[in-house]
């Protein structure tokens, strides 16, 4: 039961921070926690979260458009 319990946990923390990454959930950092104030670069990082997103759709449509060029 232990071994279940574990691999759900882990699979479903997985599944958070994909889910962060590729934009499906937005994610928004604070300035500082606890007192220390995050890196510009770990914030540019969660914010290109959406910018992925909107270049795989660009990217997709334009396999779309050479693919059905191609029929």
């Amino acid at each position: 039961m232990r071994f279940i319990f574990g691999w759900t946990l882990k699979l479903a923390f997985v599944g958070f921070i994909y889910a962060g990454v590729t934009g499906a959930i937005p994610m928004h950092l604070p300035d500082t926690i606890l007192g220390y104030e995050l890196p510009d670069a770990a914030k540019r990082f969660v914010g290109s979260g959406g910018q992925i997103q909107d270049i795989a759709g660009k990217t997709q449509a334009g396999f779309k458009s050479i693919a059905d060029s191609l029929k």
